[in-house]
């Protein structure tokens, strides 16, 4: 199953983190679909990493929220453990036992009115993207992008039962625990014959929570630059080309279904750069919330130093970073941490060339199948797996693909962009103070622009990466996994271990 490309341009979620808020809401989400009935507690065990990060990122409302059926881009998620609370909801956060479960997993037990409780565990892996690993104790893989019945039985179930769908099962010393999983929704009828199956005595359907649906089989899979290249050449296509033929038969929808939801997504960047300059409430207010207006004001002053499209492009990533910080709804790209890269790249240049919107929806193609290459070469979009480079570093190098695109389409031209900018913030740290994505996470996001700009400035003239493209992810691959974890996200390194962070924190801490 191929990654889509609205896992690298999406998704369309409440800030401010990926991997700790919408994450964490789609997690509460599969433990909402798997649970079933309406919850009378939802209980939260965290990893040990998170002690210092889920307050700041609002991972425990996400869970919440999720948990009561709330999406990753509904504006309730802000005040999700409010919402609990009214409506009669128990809520608890506690910790996993250390060095046991992998970083960013959280344990849900939901119980049900008649004192049914319900265990799920899931692990946010970066970008908003997750895997849920057990359900009550049970070991097993479930899918957010498929169809699932789970049945709760008192030993094994018939195995005709489990003709065309992949199964699971497994027990844990009180009951059986059986996932079949599909690529469409099962019949009526097969849902009638498991629930009356001897011995299940509970049973439920867990439809896909991911907005673009299920992940079908598919033979296109895109693990290279190379490949993608000889793709758009044997076929005379352009990469945008390629990247919407791509997602369509990666998840069975047409391609002008495909074209529309990029459509929806770049609708969205726009509004959240038109609300970043507009200046937003930080959550923390660790920083003013008024620099991206900031230095708009200075762009039209003529105080900027570089003048150009760099400058107002910047000012654009920032607002909508600062826009992130307040838990505006933004589009991840790839990351919440990120999500500024893109939009104020992409809004500059159309505002400055006079591109039409589809013009900008193909570089957007562009820039998602770049991000689909890194994931299937295995690159971590995530602070706390790769260090910033993983996001910062990662959304520069698909916007320099993307600009790349609206000037030229050729393939080589694109992908040593890519590859230029990436080489450019190799090893860069994930080092957020006292655990808000707000400093330094904002003003990365302009460096990031500069370096998108930059690099495809000199793909256009012909300069070339030394380094193939490929060899440039793999080498991100190795530094994501070299770099020390006290710089991946862990407010213990870097920025997070000067005298002003340390103070910060524990003002925090002791909620003064």
């Amino acid at each position: 199953m191929g990654i889509s490309v609205f896992e690298i341009i999406g998704p369309i979620m409440i800030g401010p983190s990926s991997s700790h808020t919408a994450g964490m809401a789609r997690i509460g989400m599969m433990a909402c679909r798997i649970a079933g009935d309406k919850a009378a507690s939802i209980h939260l065990a965290l990893s040990p990493k998170m002690r210092t990060t889920y307050a700041g990122h609002r991972s425990d409302a996400a869970l919440i929220g999720g948990a009561m059926g709330l999406r990753e881009s509904d504006p309730e998620i802000r005040e999700a453990v409010a919402l609990a609370r009214n409506r009669g909801i128990e809520t608890a956060v506690s910790f996993l036992p250390d060095g046991l479960y992998p970083q960013n997993t959280a344990l849900i037990t939901v119980t049900d009115r008649g004192g049914r409780a319900t265990k799920v565990l899931g692990t946010s892996v970066g970008g908003g993207s997750i895997v849920i690993s057990a359900v009550d104790d049970v070991q097993m893989n479930i899918r957010p992008d498929a169809y699932h019945l789970i049945a709760w039985s008192g030993g094994p179930l018939p195995e005709n039962l489990g003709k065309g769908a992949s199964v699971q099962s497994g027990q844990n010393g009180r009951e059986t625990v059986t996932c079949f999983t599909f690529t469409t929704m099962p019949s009526r009828e097969r849902c009638e014959a498991l629930r009356s199956a001897v011995g299940v005595h509970r049973m439920s359907v867990v439809e896909p929570v991911l907005e673009y649906g299920v992940s079908l089989p598919s033979e296109k899979r895109y693990a290279s630059c190379e490949e993608v290249c000889r793709a758009a050449a044997e076929n005379r296509m352009s990469v945008a080309e390629v990247s919407v033929e791509y997602e369509a038969a990666r998840s069975g929808r047409s391609k002008e279904a495909v074209r529309q939801q990029m459509h929806r997504h770049f609708e969205q960047i726009r509004k959240s750069v038109r609300e970043g300059e507009k200046g937003s409430q930080m959550l923390y207010g660790l920083t003013s919330g008024r620099d991206g207006p900031r230095m708009l004001r200075a762009i039209q002053e003529g105080r900027t130093v570089s003048g150009g499209i760099i400058p107002l492009a910047a000012a654009r990533a920032v607002g909508v970073m600062e826009y992130n910080g307040a838990m505006g709804c933004i589009v991840a790209a790839p990351t919440a941490g990120s999500s500024g890269i893109i939009p104020g790249s992409m809004t500059a240049v159309q505002d400055q060339f006079g591109f039409r919107d589809e013009d900008i929806v193909d570089a957007l193609f562009v820039s998602a199948l770049a991000g689909v290459v890194m994931a299937e070469r295995e690159v971590s979009f995530s602070g706390s797996v790769g260090g910033c480079q993983g996001e910062v570093g990662v959304s520069s190098a698909i916007t320099a693909a993307g600009l790349t695109s609206l000037f030229t389409r050729e393939p080589e031209a694109i992908f040593h962009a890519m590859a230029m900018s990436l080489k450019n913030l190799l090893g860069l740290v994930c080092d957020p103070i006292a655990g808000p994505i707000e400093v330094p996470c904002i003003k990365r996001n302009a460096v990031g622009v500069a370096n998108a700009f930059t690099a495809a400035d000199m793909a256009l003239s012909g300069i070339r990466s030394y380094i193939p493209p490929d060899e440039v992810i793999d080498a991100l691959v190795d530094t994501e996994r070299r770099l020390p974890q006290e710089l991946k996200c862990a407010t213990v390194g870097g920025l997070a271990c000067t005298a002003t962070a340390c103070r910060l924190r524990k003002q925090l801490e002791s909620g003064i």
